[in-house]
This record gives C-alpha cells, structure tokens and sequence, in this order.
C-alpha cells in the first residue's frame, strides 16, 4: 500500500509515541511511521489541543533524594468492598492509587517515605488493619528501575503489533536452556545526592508541568536560568532525572499487569526473557532476589500472556501476577507530594499519626 493511501490515526501516533518517549521528535515519527514531518507535527498539535499529549512525565529515582518508593496492593475487607477508593486520599503520601485483581483483590497505591523513618508505611497498613478497612496487603519496596523501550520491527502502523506469544514460548526455551543472563544494571545500593529544597522544587514543577521551560521554572522556584539549567544537569549527571514520558489516557482496551516474581538474583535467565517481548516494559526491583515487571498491553494479551508465562512459573521461586485499572491520582498528584518535603528543615517530612486521625474522621461519615 502506498503511503498516500495510507491513514495516520490518533490511535497509531499515539501509539508510537508512548513506545518511542516523551522526547521523540516529528522527524523520527514521520521516518518511522512513513509520513511527512508536517503531517506527524499538525497531527501532535491537534492531539495536545484534544488533551492527549498534555503531560510529559520525567521519569525520576526518588532514593536519592531520601525518599523510599512503595506500591502496596491492598486486599479489602467484605464491610468494606465497596468503601469509597477517598480514604486512600487521607495519606498524602500515596499519590497514585489503581483498582487490582488478583492475589490482592482491592486497590493498588504507589507512594514514598522518608527513607530515615520507613516504618511509616507499616504504621500506615497497621492502621488500616486495625479499623478493618484491609484483612491483608503486600509491599513492594523499588530500590531501582529500569525502562526497556519497544522493539518497533514488530510493530506495524496500520496493523499494530504483529506478535505471536508462540514466539516468546519458543524464545524463552531458549535462554532458559542457555542460561541466557540479562545484564540488566540494577543500583542496589543507591547513593544520595547532595540535594536541597530548590532540587525538590524544579522536579515538582517538571512533575507537575512536563513541557515547562527553564524560563518557567526560573520563575516558580525563584532561581535565575542558568542555575536552574545547572541543577537540572546535576539530577541527570546523578541519575536521578531519567528521560521523559507522555501520559496518555488508556484506551478502553488497555490493560497493566504487574508481575511480582523471587528469583534467584538479578541476572536469572528467567528474568531475561522478559526483555524479549516487543512493547515498553518497566522492571523494578526490591532486593537482589525480588522483582516487579510492569507491562501495558491490550486485553486481548492477557490470555495470551498468562498461557505463555505457564512456561516460565517454575523458574521461580514464587511469582504472583495482578491486574490494575483505573487511575486516580491523589488532589495535587506528584506536585503535593513534594511539597511534602520542607525547606525550613530540609527534610521529608510525613506526620503518619496525623493522617491515621484524618482516615479515622473519614471512616464516621462513611
């Protein structure tokens, strides 16, 4: 088919700029997707103004500022199945929460912590227990994580992805039998930054406002160009700023899977065979031996996925998969969130007591 015949949809750019990142040009789609560059920047320009494209998301790794990282999947209580997902919203620092299914059947909350006082997450699950809003929750600590981009020589813009799980059976034989390691270069001992409340300030506005400029972020946090250029260098030299994302709304037929496995360390052939599926993957990892795959696939993946991971499940330790839809983000998102770090102490600070009073207070009108 010839490529004046051909139909650039929102869907197919969408697509490849989520796979591609946040910081793809119009030249690269239009070399990638066959399409003239003023064609890929009047559609871009038109998806912004629909809403689509307005929120780039810096990816960033927040140990080094001080602060833990946990997702917690929270198995609710019968009496309190269908409690509004609010009470979440008490603890200010959860800033993102997910409906889940599957080991966990309830919500799924990703937040931080100081990494000084890390018992602030168990006070919080504790709390929860006692009042009987959960019977159970599992955590999962990210010391790490690292982003795998898509193999786009399987993608195709007018037919998608043309993916046979079959493959990745066969593929993941093979690395098994091979003892294949993944080489993936996880920091488990991630060191701190010498950082202070205006390093805080710039990543809450870069949160907040993906496409801002230096210009206005010199303006928000009260810093001239130049030093605000400085800084942003240094959170990139220091690994903690990581490349850029677009956040776009999921399709109706999106689906994120998390798959929480122990395995032996982190260079497992197990764990290698994940690098082999075709769309963008994100990898956590907790300790040497405990992982968490994140993949965003179409619900028509998800069989397919599950008949292909049977292949892997006994090179395991102990695996356990669960289903997430349905963001909300906390009032104020990330942009509250660090807020939460104050700059006449120049510490995170979290008061956990008096969050666990406003989930109390939330509890008596519901």
């Amino acid at each position: 088919m010839s490529k004046q015949k051909r139909k650039l949809t929102d869907e197919v750019l969408l697509d490849a700029v989520t796979r591609l990142g946040g910081k793809v040009t119009a030249t690269e789609l239009g070399q990638i997707l066959g399409f003239p560059d003023r064609t890929i920047r009047y559609r871009l320009n038109r998806l912004k103004e629909k809403g689509y494209l307005n929120r780039l998301w810096p990816q960033t790794l927040d140990t080094k500022l001080g602060l833990g990282e946990a997702g917690i999947y929270f198995e609710m209580t019968e009496e309190h199945r269908s409690l509004p997902r609010e009470f979440l919203h008490c603890f200010p620092n959860f800033y993102i929460s997910y409906a889940t299914y599957g080991r966990y059947n309830g919500y799924f909350a990703a937040g931080g912590y100081p990494l000084t006082t890390p018992q602030i997450i168990d006070r919080m699950i504790r709390a929860l227990k006692q009042m009987n809003i959960v019977k159970d929750a599992y955590r999962f600590n990210t010391l790490d994580f690292i982003s795998l981009p898509p193999d786009l020589s399987k993608y195709s813009p007018t037919a998608g992805w043309t993916w046979d799980w079959k493959d990745w059976v066969k593929q993941s034989e093979k690395i098994i039998k091979a003892g294949e390691p993944t080489n993936l270069k996880f920091d488990l001992n991630p060191s701190p930054m010498d950082y202070d409340h205006k390093d805080i300030a710039i990543i809450a506005e870069m949160k907040m406002y993906g496409q801002i400029t230096i210009r206005e972020i010199s303006k928000r946090v009260g810093l001239s160009e130049t030093q605000v250029g400085v800084r942003i260098r240094r959170l990139k030299e220091a690994d903690v700023l990581r490349g850029f994302l677009w956040i776009i709304p999921p399709t109706p037929e999106s689906i994120v899977l998390y798959t929480i496995a122990e395995l032996d360390d982190p260079n497992d052939p197990a764990l290698s065979c994940f690098q082999n599926l075709p769309f963008r993957r994100e990898i956590f990892i907790d300790s040497p031996d405990k992982v968490n795959v994140r993949l965003v696939m179409n619900s028509s993946d998800i069989v397919g996925y599950l008949r292909a991971f049977e292949s892997l499940r006994s090179h395991f330790r102990s695996y356990f998969i669960q289903t997430v839809v349905n963001r909300s983000i906390v009032p104020g998102g990330m942009y509250g969130f660090y807020h939460l770090h104050k700059e006449s102490t120049g510490r995170w600070e979290m008061p956990v007591e008096e969050y666990i009073q406003n989930l109390e207070k939330f509890m008596e009108k519901h």
